[in-house]
């Protein structure tokens, strides 16, 4: 997928070479091109069927319905969990024997998680970033801690006045030119009229004009070195877009 300023078009996806998450269970593939930089595969590929070439092991299991996840330089994971479990809703995990397992899984974050619909990590210029619903955080990662035990930083507060609604994700993803990029989706599935109709009644008309495009439905961009930001703070980049639940910066074309 790629994203230009107010317009979206449509790539085929490229094959993701080494991870692929599920719900309930993370594995590492790898290319066998390099078969010393990760360790041998499972029996079966762990359940999976791969094209030739790649394998996979079960890193962790159980750990909670995931959203997102990040790896670092180290192979450290992060994840992020559509709910908390325990004592946070980002989990990070460690594999100090190489083996491939996480032996290591700490629960963190100490902010609240509204809703079901939070999704968001990845580490950028030695940062880990996260979000709940309408908050993006971000800690400064610390070399050789696995929790980071830096403050908790705010970077950007989605302060509409609805609250929660559908499409509310915020992932994120950076340019190399400084910029941040976060979506608001749209609080109804096709701009159907949410002052008489509270929740977007599906099937019912959408309006057109549509109001949500002033300030939902699509990708806004930030400066990313400021801190306590709100949408007013950015400008709109990609509009008509519904819901983002993910995306990325590509920097073969510098296009998102």
């Amino acid at each position: 997928m790629k994203f230009s300023r107010n317009t979206m078009k449509f790539y085929n996806l490229p094959l993701i070479k080494f991870l692929i998450f599920f719900p309930l269970f993370c594995y590492i593939l790898y290319s066998c091109s390099h078969p010393s930089d990760f360790p041998p595969s499972a029996p079966n590929n762990d359940g999976l069927t791969l094209p030739e070439g790649f394998g996979a092991l079960v890193v962790a299991d159980s750990i909670g319905k995931a959203r997102h996840l990040a790896v670092n330089d180290n192979g450290d994971i992060y994840v992020k969990l559509r709910y908390a479990k325990g004592t946070g809703s980002n989990v990070a995990l460690r594999d100090t024997t190489g083996d491939g397992k996480a032996d290591i899984i700490t629960y963190f974050g100490d902010y609240k998680d509204e809703g079901s619909l939070a999704n968001g990590m990845r580490i950028h210029d030695g940062y880990l970033y996260y979000s709940a619903a309408r908050v993006v955080y971000r800690n400064k990662l610390v070399p050789g801690q696995l929790v980071p035990d830096t403050p908790m930083e705010v970077v950007l507060t989605d302060d509409h006045e609805h609250g929660i609604h559908w499409h509310i994700t915020k992932p994120v993803a950076f340019d190399e030119e400084g910029y941040m990029y976060v979506p608001f989706g749209s609080p109804s599935n096709a701009c159907q009229d949410m002052a008489n109709k509270p929740g977007g009644i599906p099937g019912s008309t959408g309006l057109d004009p549509c109001p949500e495009l002033i300030e939902h439905g699509g990708v806004w961009r930030f400066k990313m070195d400021q801190l306590n930001m709100t949408q007013k703070d950015g400008e709109l980049y990609a509009t008509g877009i519904r819901s983002v639940v993910a995306m990325d910066y590509n920097q073969e074309d510098n296009n998102l």
